[in-house]
């Protein structure tokens, strides 16, 4: 049997660094959250959850390597 290249796909999610911009505190979520996030220095909502993506409300600073 001839083994070559195996394909693996990139996932579609990944962990993402989000910073409030409320007061500043950074959190690290999931892209694909189920849950709503808060903020846990002034409660200012993160993310809310939807069908798939999470609505990211932060800002973005980046996703974390897996």
């Amino acid at each position: 049997m001839k083994r070559g290249n195996v394909m693996i796909p990139k996932p579609r999610s990944a962990y993402l660094s989000v910073q409030c911009t409320k007061c500043g505190e950074k959190a690290v979520i999931f892209s694909h959250t189920t849950t709503d996030i808060n903020c846990k220095s002034c409660g200012e909502i993160l993310a809310k959850r939807s069908g798939s993506n999470a609505a990211i409300l932060g800002k973005i600073l980046g996703a974390l390597d897996q």
